[in-house]
């Protein structure tokens, strides 16, 4: 077997394959290249922007303790529209819907708790959002919204006796005081004592007990 001649013959084979196949192995070779840097670039970018978001988030954390609520608005309006998917984006509309509580303006507090819910990526951000949308809807009359809200809890973790105190202001509301009555005696079973508004919760099942006669 002639080596020489066998070795000449791989390296023309390699010349062939190579002027065949040569472009796309390079091309596959800077598509890696550019998938390995494009990673390390996106991740950087994604940390840019939450690093971004924070800071705007402090600002308006620093306008709304001197209470200018315009420039509140401004800069809650920046997060949710330029930086959507961050928690800063939800925690901005929570804060646009207590300013518009406060304003007496419930259609616009709920849109804004509605946007929090849709997009909340916490458990505390989404019963957060859940429980003060029902509440603006109970004081907007929207009775049968604020059911099927909390209807379709799947799980309520810490925030349970939250939820059966707003199943009795819901009765309340439409004048069911044993259902409240029910609904406030769970809510009290489900809180600690110590918790702050255990005495006006403790209030609302004795008023309610009274005008239900309940035992």
């Amino acid at each position: 077997m002639d080596v020489h001649a066998s070795e000449k013959e791989q390296v023309e084979a390699l010349k062939t394959w190579w002027k065949d196949n040569g472009s796309s192995v390079i091309t596959g070779i800077l598509l890696g290249l550019s998938v390995l840097l494009g990673g390390k670039a996106w991740f950087g970018y994604q940390d840019s922007q939450k690093l971004n978001a924070s800071n705007v988030y402090a600002q308006m954390m620093a306008v709304s303790a001197s209470g200018d609520s315009e420039q509140v608005k401004s800069f809650a309006n920046v997060l949710i529209t330029e930086y959507t998917s961050s928690i800063y984006a939800q925690l901005s509309a929570l804060l646009l819907a207590r300013q518009a509580v406060d304003a007496d303006e419930l259609p616009t507090a709920q849109a804004q708790l509605e946007w929090a819910l849709d997009k909340a990526t916490t458990p505390e951000i989404e019963h957060a959002a859940r429980t003060r949308l029902i509440r603006v809807m109970i004081g907007q009359a929207q009775y049968a919204q604020a059911e099927s809200l909390l209807d379709t809890i799947q799980s309520t973790g810490a925030y349970q006796p939250v939820y059966s105190e707003l199943k009795g202001d819901l009765a309340v509301a439409q004048g069911e005081f044993t259902k409240a009555a029910a609904a406030y005696k769970a809510a009290l079973s489900e809180s600690s004592a110590q918790l702050p508004n255990i005495r006006l919760l403790s209030a609302k099942y004795e008023s309610v007990s009274a005008a239900g006669d309940v035992e």
